[in-house]
């Protein structure tokens, strides 16, 4: 049984930040010489990380229709990063092709189902966005006072990460979407989605 509370490992790693902010570390008990570096990092790393609950998650309008296009048989939802999407579709579809941090596309054209090697990496064609800013909620964290009793902290820490949400998109439109400075974000997704993601030309399709 794990026993480990997600909340307390937030803690540690919010109190190792807030006690040095130029090289933040959590260290072993006393009398053990360790010490874990990083702790900024981590604590990046980790809302990156979070699974997300019921209803934080979306998928634009261009990037479902897409998706049902090339007939791939598990939902977007299922997929992340280098994921590979092997596609079924018969009639052709023009798919964009990016790579890296490009602007542009480094290749256009139709594909369709060619056999067993029809795939593709997901983050070439589609992308997972925060719709509030990673940073937002990462300097809300730091923000978050650990000299409350616990289970005030713990409420603290859950406010901060329920503003999470996920956007499954095209990556056409997340380089739209990259041209709007996401500094400006407001720390609530539905404000986010009805500017900044109207003035990109960004729809919602559905909610997970």
């Amino acid at each position: 049984m794990n026993d480990t509370n997600l909340f307390d490992y937030f803690s540690a790693l919010i109190e190792a930040c807030q006690k040095d902010k130029n090289q933040p570390r959590i260290y072993a008990p006393t009398g053990y010489d360790y010490c874990l570096e990083g702790a900024y990092y981590l604590l990046n790393q980790s809302i990156r990380q979070l699974a997300f609950r019921k209803g934080h998650r979306c998928v634009s309008k261009a990037a479902f229709t897409l998706w049902n296009n090339l007939q791939v048989r598990q939902p977007i939802f299922n997929y992340w990063y280098q994921k590979p999407v092997c596609h079924n579709n018969s009639e052709p579809v023009t798919v964009s092709f990016y790579r890296g941090a490009g602007s542009e596309p480094f290749l256009r054209k139709e594909i369709k189902f060619e056999g067993k090697n029809s795939c593709f990496p997901f983050r070439q064609v589609f992308h997972v966005e925060h719709v509030v800013p990673v940073n937002v909620i990462l300097n809300q964290l730091l923000n978050v006072n650990l000299s409350n009793d616990k289970e005030k902290v713990y409420e603290n820490i859950h406010t901060v990460l329920d503003k999470i949400y996920l956007c499954y998109m095209t990556k056409e439109e997340d380089r739209r979407l990259n041209k709007i400075a996401k500094t400006r974000r407001s720390d609530n997704f539905a404000e986010v989605i009805a500017k900044e993601y109207r003035d990109a030309g960004i729809e919602i399709a559905l909610w997970q």
